[in-house]
Parts: C-alpha cells; sequence; structure tokens
C-alpha cells in the first residue's frame, strides 16, 4: 500500500525510526557536551542500541529506494523491531537500577578507580569499578522521569510501531503469494 506521495508504510516506519533515534541520540549527546551530564556504562549500552537502530533504518531504506526491494526493507523493519525490543530492556533494566529494584553491573558502582592502572594490574581494574558515574544515580529527570525512563518509552514505541509494520508487511506478502497462480511463483 503507497502512502504519502509514493512511500509505503514500512518506508514511513523505517524513516520514522531513523529519524527519532537520531533525535535520542543527538539529546544524549546535548546533555552530555552542553549540560555536562556524563554518561554511565548502561547510558552508553542505550547509545549503542540506538546507533544500531539507526543503522539499519538506513539500510532498510537504502533496500526499499535504491534497489526497490521490498523484502530488504521488511527485513529490515523486522530487525528494527528486535532492536527496540532489546533498547527497551536495557532501559528498563536501567531504570529499575535507579530505583534500587535491583542492582546494576559492578561497573556502575559509587566512586571511580583510584590513580593510574598498572599494566599487571588490568584485570582486577576491569573487575572493579570504573570512574564513570554511578548507574542509579539520577542527575536529571522531568515530571519524576529519567533520561532512561523516557528512552523506555521511546523505545517501546517504537518497538510497537515496526512489530506492526513488520507484521503488516508480512501479511502484505502472504496475500500476495496467494493469490498469485503457480506460473507467476516462479
Amino acid at each position: 500500500m503507497k502512502l504519502l506521495s509514493g512511500h509505503t508504510r514500512t518506508e514511513l516506519s523505517l524513516a520514522a525510526a531513523a529519524a527519532v533515534s537520531a533525535a535520542l541520540l543527538a539529546g544524549a549527546h546535548l546533555f552530555e557536551r552542553v549540560g555536562g551530564f556524563a554518561p554511565c556504562i548502561l547510558c552508553l549500552d542505550q547509545r549503542e542500541a540506538h546507533w544500531t537502530a539507526l543503522t539499519v533504518a538506513a539500510a532498510g531504506l537504502v533496500f526499499a529506494r535504491a534497489f526497490n526491494s521490498r523484502l530488504g526493507a521488511a527485513a529490515a523493519v523486522g530487525a528494527l523491531a528486535l532492536v527496540y525490543a532489546v533498547s527497551t530492556g536495557l532501559s528498563f533494566y536501567h531504570t529499575g537500577v535507579e530505583h534500587h529494584f535491583w542492582p546494576g553491573p559492578a561497573l556502575c558502582a559509587e566512586g571511580g578507580a583510584d590513580g593510574p592502572v598498572a599494566i599487571d594490574s588490568i584485570a582486577a581494574a576491569l573487575a572493579g569499578p570504573s570512574d564513570a558515574p554511578a548507574c542509579d544515580d539520577v542527575p536529571w529527570t522531568f515530571l519524576g522521569v529519567s533520561m532512561a525512563g523516557y528512552n523506555m518509552l521511546a523505545s517501546a514505541g517504537l518497538f510497537a510501531l515496526t512489530a506492526f509494520a513488520a507484521g503488516a508487511e508480512t501479511r502484505r506478502a502472504r496475500e500476495t503469494r496467494t493469490i498469485l497462480s503457480p506460473s507467476e511463483k516462479l
């Protein structure tokens, strides 16, 4: 089904996912560079999920527009649903750490490493806390929701969008496959 000047629902979902992930990444980097909020280890993991989503969405749009491949676009939107499911899980875990529902990873512990790390103690340094902020430290909230909480909401919404688009594309492919005669399938 073609929408908005020849773009399919799948293409619009890919474009929306790319735009929202790019905006979330831009916001995170602005908070870090302009606001002075250093990211914790879990924050960086959540950014990686959005960098992955941005890459997958861009690849899907290239398949859809440059190569005219609906199958490539459908695969990309399905992969995006998985990426956003992981992103939702990461931000849910981080939000739980912030609210002290469960402990964070050892790298997220309070306090940083003291002094320079000697070559013979690299393994011990990696097993202990880093100089990154503690993951349960919440430096900013709006309406009582932290950045990890907003990321969880955005990622869950993007998961729903891309899962719906993947499901619709799958149904459309099945309908098209059953309509074709045996000679057209070849």
